[in-house]
């Protein structure tokens, strides 16, 4: 199991830096019993664990430490299953999260070997015997696992952010005890949390984490919980502290039935475009820079899960949310314009636009995009007493244009209807054939991001002029 896996490196990383040599049984009973299960209000929970076994009788002390005896005894003696082996597969083979169990015919580790045994009678199904210590270590590694959203949970291998996250453990259990109503068994939820914190360089004294009130769905009854960190949130953190690196991550869910998403790549040096992008065309700009919290506070378009469809978290997996809106459409009267006087609307034209560019990494396109507005607004303007509404309509097919072949003719037409006039922009005519000739040359996703981008630099500028 990976979570197991994910246990030992950590325990091993740990054992070098504080020059001791405990077992995963060791660490587990006297670094992490203690601040996981040691209290009322557990930080993890383990589907059908006796450390979620209300009916027991007792004080809390006492049920704690019966909790922690069960458990141990199940390592040491019992099958392995689920309950105590986290991430494992149900006890029964008709199970839905029976998946890793086997009917195959097989023996105890500890069964004698005999001489001749395939003249013996068959032996009955069983469950291979699984290390005590791989038990252990499987809860070491579900305490370092951070949530996103969608339900899901992710782990690394990466000695430096198992620390981190490691960190956050008594942070989570002095912020539980000083939050009376706030529920408990979120650790995962919290790593995702404090790993991002973390990253930005934040400690447990700058930490700022409000508590959300939601309704359990049984009782319907209020509570307060840590919220679920956005999946893209943790992306941007870790493309910030490691912007040249590709980083692998494990991802999965455990509940009634087990989802495993399986193992991903984050490419941190294509996502981190996003910045590099924001320094070159918003950095002499004052009023329109995105600071990291504005993009940090990107709304995705794809789930966590659907984005794990690409096989890669890049660049086009953070396609910002109603983009799409906004992109050319085969239908005239469903394209839409930002309304850039509201503030939230411009917010929303700088993600957008930071976020094509970083698509179609070129600053060239950028300008020429911002060109190619200026002409259409002053080409609109020309009409004058002959009547704007031929030129208005012209303008809006170029800005609505789905294909290359579409875009090309109706700046042809533009073209024709420019010739003569004298208050339109210098070299207006190589800058549109300047702009086909990149269009021919970009991959056929780009061009409706490339006319999106005209359209937004043509609403800005129509705002603007407004103002005046």
């Amino acid at each position: 199991m990976y979570t197991s896996f994910i246990g030992k490196k950590f325990l091993a990383a740990w054992n070098r830096r504080e020059g001791k040599n405990l077992t995963a049984r060791q660490f587990f009973d006297e670094v992490m019993f203690p601040v996981f299960f040691d209290d009322e209000r557990h930080l993890v929970f383990v589907s059908n664990s006796k450390f979620g076994n209300p009916s027991v009788k007792g004080t809390n002390q006492e049920k704690r430490e019966m909790f922690h005896q069960q458990v141990s005894k199940s390592i040491v003696e019992g099958r392995a299953d689920a309950s105590f082996l986290v991430g494992y597969g149900a006890a029964e083979t008709s199970a839905t999260t029976s998946g890793q169990m086997t009917v195959m015919p097989g023996k105890p580790a500890d069964a004698p070997v005999l001489e001749n045994s395939l003249f013996l009678e068959p032996l009955m199904p069983t469950v291979l015997a699984i290390d005590a210590e791989e038990i252990y270590a499987s809860w070491i590694g579900e305490g370092l696992a951070a949530g996103v959203g969608g339900g899901f949970y992710l782990l690394t291998d990466r000695e430096d952010l198992l620390r981190g996250i490691f960190e956050g453990w008594q942070v989570y259990r002095k912020y539980l005890t000083q939050t009376p109503n706030l529920k408990g068994r979120q650790a995962e939820t919290w790593n995702g949390q404090w790993l991002a914190h973390w990253l930005g360089g934040g400690d447990a004294d700058n930490l700022k984490i409000e508590p959300e009130k939601k309704i359990d769905q049984k009782t319907k009854q209020e509570y307060w919980a840590v919220p679920t960190l956005e999946w893209t949130k943790l992306v941007l953190a870790l493309c910030r502290r490691f912007p040249g690196e590709v980083m692998t991550i494990y991802a999965y869910n455990l509940s009634q039935t087990n989802t495993t998403l399986g193992f991903l790549n984050l490419n941190l040096p294509e996502v981190h475009r996003l910045y590099d992008f924001r320094n070159k065309i918003f950095i002499n700009q004052q009023e329109s820079v995105l600071s990291y919290h504005q993009i940090a506070d990107l709304e995705p378009y794809f789930s966590f899960k659907t984005a794990c469809k690409f096989g890669v978290i890049g660049l086009r997996s953070l396609e910002p949310d109603k983009l799409r809106e906004y992109l050319p459409q085969n239908d005239p009267k469903k394209n839409k314009d930002l309304n850039l006087t509201k503030e939230e609307s411009h917010k929303q034209f700088l993600i957008f636009k930071l976020w094509i560019c970083a698509m179609l990494n070129k600053t060239e396109l950028l300008e020429l995009a911002g060109q190619l507005a200026d002409i259409l607004v002053k080409f609109e303007n020309s009409g004058g007493d002959r009547g704007t509404t031929k030129e208005d309509r012209l303008s809006d097919q170029v800005r609505s244009a789905t294909n290359l072949r579409t875009f090309a003719d109706k700046w042809g037409e533009v073209l024709a209807k420019m010739s003569g006039l004298s208050d339109l922009p210098e070299n207006a005519a190589e800058t549109i054939r300047a702009t086909i000739h990149q269009a021919v040359k970009m991959p056929g996703d780009h061009f409706p991001l490339f006319v999106a981008l005209m359209r937004f630099e043509y609403n800005y500028l129509k705002s603007q002029a407004g103002k005046k």
